[in-house]
């Protein structure tokens, strides 16, 4: 019996000055088990090497294609990357990430046994020196299927679908002229938001395939500057988009503002940006009263509504004690 044709999967990888961890993630893309695969290696306008790795990369290996670029940013390259797309689905990965053998399979798997347009697996938060132990066997792990709303409301009330375009993967035709917001942090929130949207059944898998790589140089650890507030934005965006179409999730949609509130108020060093903090506080003591009384938002969004009574000062204290490896915990 003649073996059923693999449909192309197009594999978008964004690179920007990550000369250190570039190869790292262009070989955990090399060695997928899901074969009929083209990795497009996009470089943003590298200042370093990486560039140059990344043309080494795509002489050696077939799969590759290296479009080069000046420098526009994360979502100007994602754009780039599905303008040249092949496939008839597309997955994202980042160049200083990297994921298991069977992240693609894993993901097409789930899709074509129920029939979606959109699949969603587990990542995993990684810093330097962590010892990793993963499930390899390439079997799904508590597939189950979703509707658009359900999915959603997972995503407000923040509980494991997340809002990065990686860990999915999405049917080409789905995608029709949506692309990321290019110039703004946070670029994939509405992005995801969209497609989820645009999907009537999603599936969702607990298989852990893609690892997040947590650098100093990333903007998880940037200082504060007026860019954050971006993620503002796009969370009022959000509200209205919910709002719009999905009437009964707003309460979850202001859960997700005010913990996006807290999570950047509290970036702010003491004595500076008085303006944006006032802001933010703000808005805090404005939507706290229903966080707190919301029977589904998370017990660390009600701790920090309550604390959040207490002042701005004993919240950022508990803000301190309560990261994990550099990870916020809105």
């Amino acid at each position: 019996m003649q073996a059923v044709k693999q449909p192309l999967i197009s594999m978008i990888i964004p690179v920007y000055n990550i000369e250190n961890y570039v190869s790292r993630c262009v070989e955990s893309a090399i060695n997928q088990s899901y074969e009929n695969l083209e990795i497009l290696l996009i470089d943003d306008g590298s200042e370093d090497a990486s560039g140059e790795i990344c043309d080494r990369y795509g002489e050696k290996c077939s799969k590759i294609r290296v479009i080069h670029k000046e420098n526009g940013g994360l979502s100007e390259a994602r754009n780039v990357g599905i303008e040249t797309a092949r496939g008839e689905y597309i997955v994202f990965l980042d160049g200083d990430d990297f994921i298991t053998k069977n992240y693609v399979a894993n993901l097409f798997n789930a899709i074509e046994q129920v029939s979606c347009d959109l699949a969603i697996s587990m990542f995993m938060n990684v810093v330097d020196g962590q010892k990793i132990e993963l499930n390899t066997a390439g079997v799904l792990e508590n597939l189950r299927v979703a509707s658009s709303e359900d999915c959603l409301k997972s995503l407000l009330y923040q509980r494991g679908i997340e809002t990065s375009a990686p860990g999915k993967i999405y049917k080409r035709e789905l995608l029709g002229e949506l692309r990321f917001p290019v110039g703004k942090l946070y670029e994939d929130v509405m992005f995801t938001v969209q497609m989820i949207a645009r999907s009537s059944r999603i599936a969702i898998i607990d298989n852990v395939d893609y690892m997040y790589y947590q650098r100093r140089g990333s903007i998880q650890y940037q200082q504060f500057d007026k860019r954050k507030m971006d993620s503002i934005r796009h969370s009022l965006e959000l509200e209205q988009f919910v709002e719009r179409n999905y009437p009964k999730l707003i309460g979850a949609s202001h859960c997700r503002r005010f913990n996006a509130a807290c999570n950047i108020v509290l970036q702010i060093p003491s004595g500076e940006y008085p303006e944006e903090k006032q802001y933010l506080w703000t808005m805090i003591k404005k939507l706290r009263a229903e966080v707190i009384t919301d029977s589904e938002s998370r017990v660390k969004s009600k701790i920090a509504a309550i604390v959040s009574y207490l002042g701005y000062d004993i919240l950022r204290v508990l803000y301190k004690q309560t990261q994990v490896r550099g990870r916020n915990l809105s």
